[in-house]
């Protein structure tokens, strides 16, 4: 029999032994028969760990990344770099400029935490926008910015009394640019070249004749949305429900976003420019004053509350 520990610092040094040792046996046990689900599960941890290592990756070095860079900084495989930002740039998460061939996170990512962050400190986040917009108005608002070919809904909330049957949008919801309000804002920043290129691939990945758009018909609704400062659409995608969208004033590194306030048609036609204020009001962010009143834009030095302005 062997000897049992006499001393306290004993009795510490064989439990601490004890302890790495069914650590180690643990760690040996993944993947074997013992554990079955062993693998699935540590690869998925790997797989995680890795997400969250690149997104801290990106935080720290602030600013745009190839995957070189991410390759070194991180000493990951190239072939798993690759597929670990292709998913995440399709899920929403990072903005990939394909010229640059550099990527970036996107709000979407910093709205994880925005909540955390909006108890502690700020009071002009973009989920807090959302928050206040929809105790206004007590109908969906929506906030979105392009991936590939359509609009993700990267944060929202539902209606407080839904009005519109059949009419509940997730969050990371994807609608077509040029079908929606929020698309159609996003269209409306960029050149008419660039337009007509996105709007071939759209055409050509949807199935249905009827809901492809002409570029003719697109380009001169686009022109009227500079002009205006909004978009609006009513029945694209559900027959009673519409949106009035207007662009999200953000930094000039940030993906272009913009916001929309979901409803009825009925509420869109009859309450468009309140709508329309509460929006240009809550969507004036760090500095850049730009408002949409009575159906056009105004610059202003400031900005007053959305119950002043409804």
């Amino acid at each position: 029999m062997a000897d049992l520990p006499t001393t306290m610092n004993e009795v510490g040094a064989a439990g601490e032994k004890r302890r790495l040792y069914m650590l180690d046996r643990s760690a040996r046990d993944v993947g074997s028969a013992k554990n079955p689900y062993g693998a699935e599960v540590a690869g998925a941890i790997k797989s995680a760990k890795r997400v969250l290592e690149l997104l801290e990756y990106l935080a720290e070095r602030r600013r745009p990344l190839g995957v070189s860079d991410i390759v070194r900084g991180l000493n990951y495989p190239q072939s798993s770099v690759s597929a670990l930002l292709t998913s995440l740039v399709k899920l929403g998460y990072l903005d990939h400029d394909r010229h640059k061939r550099q990527f970036m996170p996107t709000m979407r990512v910093a709205l994880l935490g925005g909540w955390v962050q909006d108890e502690l400190y700020s009071e002009a986040s973009l989920s807090r926008v959302v928050d206040e917009l929809h105790a206004i108005t007590g109908q969906t608002v929506i906030l979105g910015m392009q991936n590939g070919i359509h609009v993700q809904y990267v944060h929202l909330v539902q209606a407080l009394k839904p009005q519109v049957p059949h009419w509940y949008i997730k969050n990371g919801s994807l609608r077509p640019l040029c079908r929606s309000a929020v698309g159609k804002v996003l269209l409306s920043l960029k050149s008419d070249t660039e337009v007509v290129h996105l709007l071939r691939r759209i055409n050509a990945e949807e199935p249905d004749p009827s809901k492809r758009v002409t570029s003719t018909a697109l380009l001169r609704e686009l022109d009227h949305i500079r002009t205006c400062g909004y978009a609006v659409t009513e029945g694209s995608v559900n027959p009673h429900a519409g949106v009035v969208a207007i662009e999200m004033q953000t930094s000039n590194r940030q993906t272009p976003m913009a916001i929309g306030i979901g409803a009825t048609v009925a509420e869109i036609r009859a309450h468009r420019d309140s709508f329309l204020k509460a929006e240009g009001s809550r969507g004036t962010l760090q500095g850049r004053q730009a408002q949409i009143v009575d159906g056009g834009r105004a610059d202003i030095s400031d900005f007053a509350g959305i119950t002043q302005l409804l």
